[in-house]
């Protein structure tokens, strides 16, 4: 059977669930009350006719026949339009009261008492023309006292107004309530269901390809706004893993187009005539460095890759970081020293962290190598450890050109290079495997202006503090 979209909303279902348990909570208060009420209200109306009964029993108790004669005559007077009376001699003709005689009945009894049956006492019939049935409802308690049979009773005509009143209360809230609860309801699940059809609208839009779309955040702080932020979190997280991997298939086809094509031009060239075996030998010897670059970059991606998921992890143990420089400072301070430059590694102080001793070496030599190559002769270059806090800080510095503020946190991609023309050497992974190193470490890095140059800070919590 077909719904509107807000009848089959999740908010109208808890709200008509809500409402099931409210009216049920509202019966039960209500069903409860009138129980309650009908209990004491016919609990009075037989307490009376027992007092009644009893006024008439100590009547005789104190003064025989007579006092109860009068007694009766008392009780007689006082008969309103619901209370009724019958006292007869057994086996004799004197018979009172408003009751006819055929309706005596020993103890309590309760029972109607049909129009037909009320021609002999003007007061019941009086009392049975106020009730629409025309009848009444008798509650009657009959003894004998002394040579007389008694009966005294009550219409329970008003009692059972009261209990149809009340049953009526109960049908008539229940029903409001219901379609109060339904049409809040509706109105609830409204603006929900608004707010998913645009989420929805959004969603499509970004299957479609428009990944720069984000889900609607109403600033409501509901559980809709923190999912649809968190979702943005993550549409935004893979948009720049895409525009990265866009951006890595295009570099790695420009890194491995060149080699290949320089490959090509070589080999092509050295078809062309007949040259001496040398010549070959050196042209062979040419096409092999090519092809080691290319494979070169090939396992630096593999390497980054496997970094990366964390697979080295297993072969992490405590080591001071600080041993660790110093025997990568000592293997790059001729490389240095035959380049030009000059290395410091002074400022080293003790720092235990968990980690792979072969990866934070590498990591070092990387950033060594880079500040290597890309400072002009004569540069300085300045290496330290220290620790801060819960940190071990490492800080490779030089007085290089550096890097501008813009390209700072680039130069982490892979093969992202700053020279754009990609014309000098490198695969630009070295600073990637950097960052993958850090990370997998649960560091941190990054670049910063050495005024001039440019530093590389990295930052590793100390064995036992890893994040």
């Amino acid at each position: 059977m077909f719904l509107p979209r807000e009848l089959r909303s999740i908010s109208f279902r808890v709200a008509l669930i809500y409402t099931v348990f409210f009216l049920g909570s509202v019966l039960a208060i209500l069903g409860t009350t009138y129980f309650v009420a009908s209990s004491e209200m016919a609990g009075i109306l037989r307490s009376a006719v027992g007092d009644d009964m009893r006024e008439l029993r100590q009547a005789f108790r104190t003064g025989g026949e007579a006092e109860l004669r009068h007694e009766i005559g008392e009780l007689g007077e006082r008969a309103s339009p619901n209370r009724f009376l019958l006292y007869r001699e057994p086996n004799g003709p004197l018979t009172g009261g408003n009751i006819p005689a055929d309706l005596w009945r020993d103890g309590w009894a309760k029972r109607e008492i049909s129009a037909d049956r009320l021609g002999q006492s003007a007061d019941m019939q009086e009392a049975a023309a106020q009730d629409p049935s025309h009848e009444i409802l008798l509650l009657s308690l009959g003894e004998r006292i002394g040579p007389f049979e008694i009966m005294i009773g009550r219409n329970l005509h008003d009692l059972h107004e009261t209990q149809e009143t009340i049953l009526s209360a109960m049908l008539w809230g229940g029903l409001v309530t219901t379609l109060l609860a339904l049409a809040g309801g509706f109105l609830i699940s409204v603006g929900p269901t608004r707010r998913v059809d645009r989420i929805a609208a959004t969603m499509r839009r970004i299957v479609e390809g428009h990944l720069d779309q984000r889900l609607p955040v109403t600033g409501r702080r509901d559980e809709l706004d923190r999912l649809s932020g968190d979702i943005n979190m993550m549409l935004a997280r893979i948009e720049t893993l895409l525009a990265s991997l866009r951006q890595v298939s295009t570099d790695i086809a420009h890194d491995l187009r060149t080699p290949l094509a320089r490959l090509r031009q070589r080999l092509d060239s050295v078809r062309r005539k007949q040259r001496s075996l040398a010549e070959y030998e050196a042209a062979i010897d040419a096409a092999i460095a090519e092809s080691d670059a290319a494979i070169e970059t090939f396992n630096a991606l593999l390497r980054v890759a496997q970094i990366e998921a964390g697979t080295r992890r297993s072969r992490f143990r405590p080591l001071d970081l600080a041993q660790v420089v110093e025997k990568v400072c000592d293997i790059y301070a001729e490389v240095a020293t035959d380049t030009g430059h000059t290395m410091a590694w002074d400022s080293v102080e003790g720092a235990t962290v968990d980690g792979d001793e072969e990866l934070l070496t590498q990591l070092l030599a990387n950033l060594i190598e880079n500040a290597i190559n890309h400072v002009p002769a004569p540069g300085r270059i300045a290496v330290s450890l220290h620790r801060e806090g819960d940190d071990a800080v490492l800080a490779v510095a030089d007085n290089g050109p550096g890097v501008p503020e813009g390209e700072r946190e680039k130069i982490f991609r892979r093969l992202y290079r700053l020279d754009r023309s990609r014309t000098t050497p490198g695969s630009g992974l070295g600073l990637s495997l950097v960052a993958a190193i850090a990370e997998l470490h649960a560091g941190t890095v990054a670049a910063l202006d050495n005024a001039p140059g440019l530093c590389v800070r990295i930052i590793l919590p100390l064995a036992g503090e890893s994040r």
